[in-house]
């Protein structure tokens, strides 16, 4: 009984180790996934077969290079199979949520956007999710069962086993079970984690992320971190790792969280626009998109600002970066788009800050995807839970049927 439970339990774990080896490839042919996985001709030949019969991976059309030392013709590459699988995405902000459909290379096929509502019930918002993810699935004209599960990237501290979002001082939330009120109206499974700690995972997942230990800031209406640690999102005992936004700094004021000094109080989208002189209740991201162009554009004044805002975080940010020593430093937000205007201050103020990185360079880099993050951390999300592993539904459909020995 056991070794026929070992070997259902190997061959889903060959199969996700091959379709994660095509996905990183984007196109690769059965010899390369021998070096890639360990696997051997074999095992490769077998479950790439039923990876075919679950459409999720396909042929490309196109052939491998031919090495010279390499005798026989060249070989057809593999690749994701887009044409079935999806997931739906949910990215939840302080003043708009993002819907999408993605295939499984993450990709944003369909999307559409919903405005906050200051005061919103739980339940209101989640209606008119669900009302909106079924608006889209009909439009792309998806089979139920085509939906693998739907990832939702939520505002504030979120129980990652039980998709309970327990505090959202930003919405006025606490204690909400996001997750089974959203699986119980939409007929899907959900995966709820915090917003950035999906964006985070979109970026191991998909972006440009080498390096195996980083931290990746998300500087919106509220400021947030994902943790990488040997390449994977760190959520912490309570879901809770990665809070940056209420480390106190100097100079910090009253908090939406109820402490003081928090460095949301100087450096999110609201304390930009407050140190700017400007007025715009409810607009605060589109205030701060107009001071990155005009930084862009040259203006003295913009420039400054945000270079004292991106010193700011950078001092914050040493504080992170001397207890984990992470190998770069990822920045999302409106703010990145400025490019060096904020990256370069923010980047010298972490290092003339931090000790542990004297020696030792850091690199400081804006994130792959800019204002698609969300939506692609939150397909990430899904994606993680629902396919790419080895206990996800998806692979009991080929799981063979355990007979138990005539002892058991």
């Amino acid at each position: 009984m056991n070794r026929a439970v070992n070997a259902v339990r190997a061959g889903r774990q060959n199969r996700v180790l091959i379709l994660e080896a095509v996905q990183r490839a984007g196109a690769i042919s059965r010899s390369r996934l021998v070096a890639r996985t360990g696997l051997t001709p074999a095992t490769i030949t077998n479950a790439v077969r039923e990876l075919i019969e679950l459409r999720l991976v396909r042929p490309t059309g196109r052939l491998a290079p031919r090495r010279q030392a390499t005798a026989g013709a060249p070989s057809i590459l593999l690749g994701l199979d887009p044409s079935w699988h999806r997931v739906l995405s949910v990215h939840q902000g302080v003043t708009q949520i993002r819907l999408g459909v993605h295939d499984l290379g993450g990709s944003v096929l369909a999307a559409r956007e919903l405005p906050a509502i200051p005061g919103e019930t739980p339940a209101a918002a989640v209606r008119r999710i669900t009302t909106g993810l079924r608006d889209l699935v009909r439009r792309q004209r998806l089979a139920p069962d085509q939906v693998r599960g739907v990832g939702v990237g939520a505002v504030g501290l979120v129980d990652p086993i039980s998709g309970v979002v327990r505090a959202a001082p930003n919405l006025g939330w606490s204690d909400v079970a996001l997750g089974q009120m959203l699986a119980s109206a939409l007929g899907w499974p959900v995966a709820v984690r915090n917003n950035v700690h999906g964006m985070a995972a979109g970026e191991v997942r998909f972006g440009r992320l080498p390096e195996a230990d980083a931290v990746y800031v998300y500087v919106g209406t509220g400021i947030g971190s994902g943790i990488v640690a040997e390449g994977k999102v760190r959520e912490g005992a309570h879901g809770a790792a990665g809070e940056i936004g209420h480390l106190t700094v100097p100079g910090g004021g009253p908090c939406t969280c109820g402490k003081v000094g928090c460095l949301e109080t100087i450096a999110a989208e609201p304390a930009i626009v407050r140190r700017a002189g400007l007025a715009a209740p409810g607009q605060h991201k589109q205030a701060v998109a107009r001071l990155v162009e005009l930084a862009r554009a040259g203006d003295g004044a913009a420039l400054a600002l945000l270079a004292e805002v991106a010193q700011g975080l950078g001092r914050a940010l040493a504080q992170v970066v001397e207890i984990l020593d992470p190998g770069a430093v990822i920045v999302n937000g409106v703010i990145a788009e400025a490019g060096e205007a904020v990256l370069g201050p923010l980047a010298a103020a972490l290092h003339e800050s931090a000790f542990a990185v004297r020696g030792r360079l850091v690199p400081v880099r804006a994130a792959s995807f800019g204002r698609r993050a969300g939506l692609i951390g939150a397909a990430t999300l899904a994606l993680n839970e629902f396919v790419y592993n080895p206990e996800a539904d998806l692979f009991a459909e080929r799981a063979p049927a355990v007979v138990p020995s005539a002892g058991a």
